[in-house]
């Protein structure tokens, strides 16, 4: 860890949205010029479940660029609003940025995604002909199924009523209505546990979720694609895995842990999670 060296930066997509961003970069002597883009979950930053991930592929050689999408964190834009597609458009700036950006092959740049992000990190993929590689973990694919997994079905049209309620009410007024992460992500009583910290988003985010679907891309999708799942994960459901790998038409691997929960791939899950997926960049991004 001594030689990891970590660097705030910040680069521009969208409409000259200002996001920060942060390289973790190798050990000069383990350099072996290989990028990764990073990409986190739902209404969360980089500073969160990324860094212990980050600095092990930095160890590995690897520089890892983690970033903020916009409205969150340290970056620019309206203030809780999540909307996927620009997410994905993030994700693809996040990519020609490190590419350009002086320290790494700009042909050996890979792509790695986590819960919200890795369904995020899939569309850019699909889009994109920078990353070479990409590994994804405890993915949201499908995020209608992921909405409609989190609450009854009386629960499910109620928000979806109130999303609509507040989109009209915008359409006068101009101003978005704001609410909790966790009233459009359902928690589980170990999310609620793990983040006590309030995130305010704004409610239309429902609206922008239930019709982001990565799944009806994962036939476009031109990489390896490592996949991490956990089958008793009670925030995301593991077929939001299995269903959008058995649709890849690519070199794959599937990795599914019998026991943990969503955060496993980042607590006691994360040795496998970070020895596998070194692995596979080695074997597809390392000359």
């Amino acid at each position: 860890m001594a030689d990891i060296k970590t660097q705030d930066i910040s680069f521009f997509s969208g409409p000259k949205i200002k996001v920060a961003a942060r390289i973790y970069r190798p050990a000069p002597e383990k350099d072996h010029k290989t990028g990764l883009v990073m990409c986190h979950g739902f209404g969360g930053i980089k500073e969160g479940v990324l860094p212990g991930l980050a600095t092990l592929l930095a160890e590995a050689g690897y520089t890892p660029l983690t970033f903020d999408f916009r409205g969150f964190g340290g970056t620019e834009g309206p203030v809780g609003r999540l909307v996927p597609d620009e997410q994905v458009e993030d994700t693809v700036h996040a990519l020609e940025f490190l590419a350009q950006e002086g320290s790494v092959d700009p042909d050996r740049i890979g792509l790695y995604g986590t819960s919200f992000g890795g369904g995020i990190a899939a569309l850019a993929a699909a889009y994109s002909d920078r990353p070479k590689a990409l590994a994804v973990s405890v993915p949201v694919t499908s995020g209608s199924g992921w909405l409609k997994s989190m609450t009854r079905y009386a629960e499910f049209r109620e928000l979806k009523e109130q999303t609509m309620d507040a989109i009209r009410r915008k359409t006068v007024t101009g101003e978005m209505h704001m609410v909790d992460r966790f009233d459009i992500m359902i928690p589980d009583r170990l999310s609620l546990e793990r983040y006590t910290q309030k995130i305010p988003m704004t409610l239309e985010t429902f609206y922008h979720v239930l019709h982001h679907e990565p799944i009806e891309k994962a036939k476009e999708i031109r990489v390896p694609t490592l996949m991490f799942g956990v089958k008793t994960d009670q925030l995301v459901p593991v077929s939001q895995t299995t269903d959008f790998y058995d649709q890849l038409k690519v070199e794959k691997s599937i990795d599914l842990s019998e026991f943990g929960t969503h955060w496993a791939v980042y607590d006691e899950l994360l040795p496998n999670v970070s020895s596998k997926a070194i692995a596979w960049f080695d074997h597809h991004l390392k000359k």
